[in-house]
């Protein structure tokens, strides 16, 4: 029995970690998507203009109750990534392996 009980707990964990990089896919191509259509106007707004347009965008799209495709987790990626005071609004690292 306690063979089962490993499997599930590492199936349970590999689900985890697929629906994990599933939303930073998802984060990912939200941006890929709004710097492709949007591009030549984010290249002429300052940095922290662009991060905040695309936050809103984000809001928008992946707000939990009035988005128009509500995911919390994706929203939460892109917080995170657009929140940050770096220079530029790059594509979101994949984690590294360990």
């Amino acid at each position: 029995m306690s063979a089962y009980t490993d499997l599930n707990g590492a199936l349970d964990a590999l689900q985890l970690k697929l629906k994990s990089l599933n939303d930073l896919v998802s984060a990912n191509q939200f941006m890929v998507e709004m710097l492709a259509g949007q591009g030549d106007t984010l290249k002429q707004m300052s940095s922290t203009r662009t991060r905040d347009m695309l936050r809103r965008k984000a809001r928008a799209k992946f707000h939990p109750e009035n988005g128009s495709e509500p995911d919390a987790a994706v929203l939460a990626i892109l917080e995170e990534i657009l929140g940050q005071q770096n220079e530029s609004a790059e594509i979101i690292p994949f984690p590294v392996r360990a």
